[in-house]
């Protein structure tokens, strides 16, 4: 919903930063190292959105996975970027966003491809591609693929909400 008194469009932003990688290997030994700069763009990100344009900060989300080094992330784990807490926060922003409103998302972290758990959509030998959470190694995580990313955007603009999605 804009404004009433600038007539300009609310804005509502989630933004989501994976440094830190468990340290849980795939069945191959294959693994996702852990990164660097991931939630420092993210918080730079933050601080434009809200000394620039304004945005206050109960309209701005953020998940985060700082690495410092050690075995998990210092963030509280209610804050970690992991599948489940990035399909909440994407429902919780088209909850929050009011038709017209601008919503601004961005990911700064490793992406993936694996298998198709989609084969009905991309054929037997298909592949999906996706975000990658802080937790990905571990037997139970898994990742956010594009078909679920497309649903969580379509439910959004399909709400009335400008969307803009950065996937760094």
């Amino acid at each position: 919903m804009a404004d009433q008194t600038s007539g300009t469009p609310n804005m509502v932003a989630l933004l989501i930063g994976v440094d830190c990688y468990l340290p849980n290997r795939f069945p191959d030994g294959s693994y996702y190292p852990s990164l660097s700069g991931c939630v420092r763009d993210i918080s730079h990100v933050e601080a434009f959105l809200k000394n620039k344009l304004g945005m206050p900060q109960e309209r701005i989300l953020k998940l985060t996975a700082t690495n410092t080094g050690a075995q998990e992330p210092s963030e509280p784990r209610e804050q970690w970027p992991t599948y489940e807490a990035m399909v909440a926060k994407f429902k919780e922003i088209t909850q929050l966003a009011q038709p017209g409103d601008h919503v601004y998302i961005h990911y700064s972290g490793h992406g993936g491809r694996a298998s198709t758990i989609y084969p009905q959509l991309k054929g037997p030998n298909g592949l999906d591609e996706a975000l990658v959470p802080t937790d990905i190694g571990n037997s139970e995580a898994r990742y956010l693929r594009d078909v679920e990313l497309a649903k969580l955007l379509s439910d959004m603009v399909a709400k009335g909400l400008v969307v803009a999605v950065v996937l760094d």
